[in-house]
């Protein structure tokens, strides 16, 4: 299939562009070429031959979204439902946040629940969500991601460990990361299964987890290759100042409906996560 792929200048876009191209033809389209933000964007799919498009472009700042709410709403929230439209019946998957939900309470937030965001970010990301579905496309969910194509906090959290720096993670906000070619390999799945439509949770299983307890996971790991890790602080939420937009506490997802499709669960995500960090340390 001819794969046309978003924002393949950010984490998710450039992972699925990589990955799906060895057994897909990739149609790229960075921002350069598609921008969300312009009026009209939709139509640079008219000319373009494509079978399927991957929609991972977006406004990700929590704090850019809150400080340009008109932005992010043309690009989060109009933008996504114009897409499908313009695609003319062509499955389209549309990668939203679990920001989406409130994460009042503890537990695992399933596919059907409602979303109750807290931020303009989870606002127009909900609105988008709304729009894509409305035209008939799909939707996948993630959250914490992580992978080898850009630094995210597993990165820091090594590299920090390894120049012998104070590490400190949020230790009261939790969900369930999610790993780029484990997210590659789901995508090819949904692909293969006809591009079901409706809402899907893209994350690793397990426990939900605080970004704290991925840190001492980290911290655990690299103990066992002989490195010496500080111990790890954890930090209230309340104390981090930079965190001008409202987060939501508990936002890890069940995967039924991934779980589903695959045949069986998503790897857990301890197992992603010590494999991410075996190849920084092969990387450097």
């Amino acid at each position: 299939m001819r794969l046309a792929i978003t924002g393949t200048t950010g984490r998710v876009g450039r992972a699925l562009a990589d990955r799906l191209a060895a057994c897909h033809e990739i149609v790229a389209l960075p921002r350069t070429r598609l921008d969300l933000s312009a009026p009209g964007c939709e139509r640079v799919l008219e000319d373009l031959d494509f079978d399927v498009l991957l929609n991972p472009a977006g406004l990700t700042s929590l704090e850019q979204c809150e400080e340009e709410p008109a932005l992010a709403h043309r690009v989060n929230a109009d933008a996504p439902g114009r897409l499908v439209m313009a695609c003319q019946g062509r499955p389209v998957l549309h990668f939203s946040t679990d920001y989406v939900f409130d994460g009042v309470s503890p537990g695992l937030r399933h596919e059907d629940e409602a979303p109750s965001p807290l931020s303009v970010y989870g606002k127009t990301k909900a609105a988008g969500e709304s729009g894509v579905l409305a035209a008939g496309g799909a939707v996948m969910r993630v959250s914490w991601v992580f992978g080898p194509e850009k630094p995210a906090f597993p990165d820091q959290i090594v590299a920090k460990a390894l120049a012998g720096q104070d590490l400190a993670a949020v230790a009261d906000k939790y969900s369930l990361p999610c790993f780029t070619p484990d997210l590659c390999e789901w995508v090819a799945a949904w692909l293969s299964a006809g591009c079901p439509g409706g809402v899907f949770h893209g994350c690793q299983s397990g426990e939900p987890v605080s970004w704290h307890g991925m840190a001492l996971e980290i911290a655990k790991h690299l103990s066992t290759h002989d490195i010496s890790v500080p111990e790890v602080k954890a930090v209230p939420m309340a104390e981090m100042t930079a965190f001008r937009a409202a987060r939501p506490r508990h936002t890890a997802m069940a995967t039924s409906r991934l779980d589903a499709m695959l045949g069986k669960k998503p790897r857990e995500w301890q197992i992603a996560l010590r494999e991410h960090v075996d190849a920084l340390l092969l990387s450097r």
